[in-house]
């Protein structure tokens, strides 16, 4: 850009005495403001200015700018100390006379010189946002501002240097003397080291209830806690390598994070029909909108770059480990030995919503029926068979990536086996010890062969609270995303790629405009050297989070939703005892021991830990070919999956624990306790979830602010046929 210094922005009081001229930071605005949209450019600077300035001034500013009616604030020189400042009253920057000397004789100080009349700008644009447009028409109510941000000033000029033009090394941004005689005043480029990537700050961290035996290695506080990863660590004692055994909790991670794709929340594919429109219609009369497949299982693979970078360093990994919708499936019971039972009389087939959901199953069904001679619930002998066959398909396929995955996934149902059912308190029992059984007497040999039978809880996908609302509540930006250095000018990330799919909204095609926008700015940062000499104090807009935050909100939105009603429902439930009513099923939350508050979390942690070992080194011992087993890894897996008076191998590990933890046991036998307990933990994910719906609303309310577009016309656009209308 030429520099025009022809302006009457220089002010003193005496004509003889040099002043300074520079309209460098306005024209840079200017040039942002005419090249862009009207909704873009607001989206741009809004979180800059914030939230509170209405978008209607953002609107008139950007008229403003490209009509050439903001005037240039006055420039006056003084003798300070900053380099320079805005006085708001007299709407004028002040700049440091020494400054702009030191800038002339040592041109390499000149970029701090430039920031710092771009800062000033900002808080002038500020001033003008605030004052000149908050009146600009009769019908217009004035407006009570919150203060300014902290780091408006900062935000603005890494905002402007980002998104425009990058700026000529030996460009003139001002000039200075008297009007006999007036010297330009140049950047010079000076050398830099590289800026390393910032820390991502979570405000939340360590706040958030994070009480699981499901993803991960549990997040307990001052006492024992363990997740499906970390009892899955008994395979490196067995010989699995590092990379190996993550590459197995893949697998198993995966059956935690399919419950995402819920029948409550999907939205509806189909082929346009009036039947679809219809069912979609009912679906969601006076309740969240739904997502489409696509974006739930693209937000699982956002998660999955973050907790498995490692074994996506690679293309070939990338694609081995990336998460479509045929490896991460949809919520199946099975897959976690819940219960599939549907309480609802009127509940739809799922299999309208996807064909991929198992058909529905109501109380009366049969499989909700005794297996007499193995004294289970029917419903267990399609967990079971899963795990078979994923198992024999991981001994089939090796130690290839789909085989470990595969692997990973049969583990997952046997260790679920010990914390998802009535396993342990019947091992308890089996030793003499009067704990609940959450299942009432069978009086009847021909019914069940042992008087209490094995089962399972109902709401089973309530998980996901947990294992998927937290995260995406906390900053869900890899590491390697900010490290700009590491990409081509053209080349894009997985998680750029992800994040493109998740801003695919309908009408609100602002916030992949902006994204896009950003990744243009971002290829030509490399060039930017003004940019990265910002960049080494403090690195502000390299990733828009703005947009990040609007996608994940559209998301995370109907997720709260249904996660409030799964809350409420179970709340109700636990007013039935199944300890001495045979009509209430147990509940998911009853029989549960992934919470590391539940007093027999470590038992079952135990004897799934053991179950593992066995099994892992039959599959060991198999993929290494070191000659025929007795019984295949298959076998080994099933065996576990017994009732515990037809076994012995865990009565050892239970009388052990018991002898070391006869407080819990103690806690095992008190339903008061417990449903303390149970509801004490669903009071605080409702708490949880009331915290993120209020970020979640907050940044809703911006999107529809912005884009005029309502939140449930997009959430309810995605995968539904060309012929589909609202």
């Amino acid at each position: 850009m030429a520099y025009d210094d022809n302006d009457e922005s220089a002010a003193t009081d005496d004509p003889s005495l040099p002043t300074l001229h520079s309209r460098f930071a306005l024209e840079h605005l200017t040039t942002i403001a005419s090249r862009l949209e009207p909704q873009l450019f607001t989206f741009l600077l809004r979180p800059v200015f914030g939230v509170g300035i209405p978008v209607a001034n953002l609107a008139r500013l950007k008229d403003a700018l490209t009509t050439q009616q903001i005037p240039n604030p006055a420039h006056r020189v003084k003798d300070m100390s900053p380099l320079a400042t805005y006085d708001t009253e007299a709407r004028a920057i002040d700049v440091s006379r020494a400054a702009i000397e030191q800038a002339l004789q040592r041109p390499e100080t000149s970029a701090a010189l430039l920031m710092a009349l771009i800062e000033a700008l900002g808080l002038y644009i500020d001033t003008v946002l605030r004052n000149d447009f908050n009146q600009a028409s009769p019908d217009d109510a004035p407006t009570d501002f919150p203060p300014r941000p902290a780091n408006l000033a900062a935000h603005f000029a890494a905002t402007l240097l980002f998104y425009d033009s990058p700026v000529g090394a030996d460009c003139t941004f001002a000039t200075y003397g008297t009007s006999a005689n007036r010297q330009p005043l140049k950047l010079k480029q000076v050398t830099m080291e590289p800026a390393s990537a910032p820390e991502i700050a979570n405000e939340d961290q360590g706040k958030r209830r994070r009480k699981r035996f499901a993803a991960g290695t549990g997040h307990g506080e001052g006492h024992a806690s363990f997740g499906h990863e970390s009892i899955e660590a008994v395979l490196k004692d067995i010989g699995f390598s590092d990379e190996q055994c993550k590459a197995i909790y893949f697998g198993n991670w995966l059956r935690d994070y399919s419950q995402l794709i819920d029948p409550k929340i999907v939205l509806p594919t189909g082929e346009g029909t009036n039947a679809q429109s219809d069912l979609l219609a009912s679906l969601t009369q006076g309740k969240a909108p739904r997502i489409a497949r696509s974006k739930l299982t693209a937000l699982v693979d956002l998660l999955a770059l973050k907790e498995f970078k490692d074994l996506q360093k690679t293309r070939q990994g990338r694609e081995e480990y990336r998460v479509t919708p045929q490896i991460l499936g949809v919520y199946r019971p099975y897959e976690h030995i819940d219960n599939p039972t549907v309480l609802d009389p009127n509940a739809i087939d799922p299999r309208a919503i996807d064909r991929d959901f198992p058909p529905l199953v109501l109380p009366g069904d049969k499989r909700n029926s005794l297996m007499p001679k193995r004294s289970m619930k029917r419903y267990i002998r399609r967990p079971i068979a899963y795990m078979h066959m994923k198992l024999n398909e991981a001994q089939k396929e090796g130690m290839s990536a789909k085989g470990l995955r595969y692997f990973g996934e049969a583990l997952h149902v046997l260790e679920d086996y010990f914390a998802h059912s009535n396993f342990v308190e019947l091992s308890l029992r089996q030793l003499g010890h009067e704990v609940l059984t959450w299942t009432t007497w069978v009086e009847s040999k021909e019914a069940s062969r042992h008087e209490w039978p094995v089962v399972t809880g109902l709401f089973g996908s309530l998980d996901i609270v947990a294992s998927v609302i937290d995260p995406i509540a906390e900053k869900l930006y890899p590491d390697d995303v900010l490290k700009n250095g590491q990409l081509k000018p053209g080349e894009r990330s997985d998680f750029d790629e992800v994040m493109l799919i998740l801003l695919d909204d309908g009408g609100q095609t602002v916030y992949r405009e902006a994204y896009l926008l950003y990744l243009k700015a971002r290829d030509q940062v490399r060039d930017n050297w003004l940019y990265q000499l910002v960049n080494q104090v403090q690195q502000i807009v390299e990733l828009p989070r703005n947009t990040i935050e609007h996608a994940l909100a559209l998301l995370k939105k109907p997720l709260l939703k249904w996660a409030g009603d799964e809350v409420a429902t179970l709340q109700v439930h636990l007013d039935g005892d199944p300890n001495v009513d045979p009509k209430v099923m147990p509940s998911h939350s009853q029989l549960a021991k992934d919470h590391d508050t539940h007093p027999f979390h470590t038992l079952a942690v135990a004897l799934a830990s053991a179950a593992v070992e066995a099994v892992g080194r039959a599959m060991f011992e198999c993929w290494k070919g070191n000659g025929a087993t007795a019984r295949t890894p298959a076998d080994i897996a099933e065996s576990f999956m017994v009732h515990p008076n037809d076994t012995e191998w865990h009565e050892a590990i239970v009388r052990n624990w018991a002898q070391a933890n006869p407080a819990s046991v103690e806690q095992g036998k008190s339903y008061e306790s417990l449903r303390t307990l149970h509801m004490s933990d669903l009071a605080g994910a409702l708490q949880d979830i009331e915290r993120a719906w209020q970020d979640a609303e907050q940044f809703i309310k911006e999107a529809e602010e912005l884009t005029g577009v309502s939140y449930w016309t997009v959430a309810n656009m995605g995968d539904v046929g060309p012929g589909y209308h609202m």
